[in-house]
């Protein structure tokens, strides 16, 4: 009798655990916030935007870790930003969106960030949760953003040729946006003042700009259709790396390390590389398409670094709120649900 009486209350028990987490798990999911066993951002993991509405991300070495996807099947998926949370966002180019997934890949919004005029391309931030996008056509105006509501703020309209704002970063003074046009020079614009400044390099480059990144030490690299050019912080060019690649080199970020950055071919076989800014040396190559995927268009990293937004770039890896409330609460029916044993088993003994 003893046994059947301990054992149905524990069957009890574990009913009732099972329901309060089912009903938790519904809530979660409900919310649009990924489940605690979803898998978290870490540093230096690669996000590569592949298109068809997806970004896959891999580990350093190439590994796919989990694939992204804003449910919008947008043909091009481009340039990311994480917030000071660790939450992604990345524009979708034609899709004319800015979809943004929490920390721990779930999907918050596809259309977080609405109202681009043709193809947003590219984002970056500020220090003060701030997003700038960029538009390579239409009106080829910079767009300014709210990071946390997504609400638009104003909107800029830089000097563009021949096409618009392709790629833009913010230099460390929280005002000047350096910006690609696909021409060979980088231009500049202050926002404070809304007045454009002298081109960046006064020597233009023999071929399309794309992706940049300004450099701790106010020089700029940036992807250069079949190279990619360094230059110092006076606009004079210091190195470029080349290397065997089948296809347009497009996407450009820099390393965590600090001593590194990843580049990317948009179209022949979509491989990425990560480089030795100093030696110019192939540190890592791997292709990103997967199955179903479009083109390579756009890499982000987890804790990159860029200059507009130190010091909290993201990439820290710490979970979502909720997340930590569902880990939480499962801890707690764990505690509850062995002193409940524990004391009908006792009182089975009486």
């Amino acid at each position: 009798m003893r046994d059947i009486r301990w054992g149905w209350t524990r069957r009890g028990v574990g009913v009732r655990v099972l329901g309060i987490m089912m009903a938790t798990l519904v809530v979660v999911l409900a919310s649009g916030v990924a489940p605690a066993w979803a898998l978290p951002f870490n540093k230096g993991d690669l996000f590569a935007s592949v298109g068809n509405g997806k970004v896959e991300v891999y580990s350093p070495t190439g590994t796919l870790i989990q694939t992204l996807n804003n449910g919008l099947n947008s043909t091009f998926t481009t340039g990311g930003v994480f917030d000071s949370a660790g939450n992604f966002y990345v524009t979708t180019f034609s899709g004319n969106v800015v979809s943004k997934w929490n920390n721990n890949g779930g999907l918050v919004n596809g259309s977080f960030m609405v109202g681009c005029n043709s193809d947003c391309e590219s984002i970056t931030r500020d220090a003060s949760g701030n997003a700038y996008v960029g538009q390579a056509d239409g009106t080829g105006d910079i767009r300014k953003y709210n990071l946390g509501t997504g609400a638009f703020i104003t909107s800029f309209n830089p000097t563009t040729g021949p096409r618009g704002t392709d790629w833009v970063d913010l230099a460390k003074d929280q005002k000047t946006i350096f910006y690609t046009s696909e021409g060979g020079v980088i231009r500049r614009f202050d926002t404070a003042a809304n007045i454009q400044l002298a081109d960046f390099n006064a020597i233009a480059a023999g071929s399309a700009m794309y992706a940049l990144r300004i450099l701790a030490d106010g020089g700029v690299l940036v992807a250069h259709t079949a190279d990619v050019l360094r230059y110092d912080s006076n606009g004079v060019l210091v190195q470029t790396y080349n290397f065997a690649h089948n296809g347009t080199l497009f996407a450009l970020n820099l390393d965590p390390d600090g001593t590194s950055f990843w580049t990317g071919d948009l179209g022949g076989d979509n491989m990425v590389f990560r480089i030795d800014i100093a030696t110019g040396a192939v540190l890592t190559s791997f292709a990103t398409l997967q199955a179903g995927d479009n083109t390579l268009a756009g890499l982000t990293l987890f804790g990159e670094i860029t200059q507009g937004c130190e010091p909290n770039c993201g990439g820290n890896g710490v979970p979502e709120p909720a997340t930590l409330l569902l880990l939480g609460s499962g801890l707690i029916v764990t505690i509850a649900v062995k002193r409940r044993a524990r004391r009908s088993a006792s009182v089975s003994r009486e």
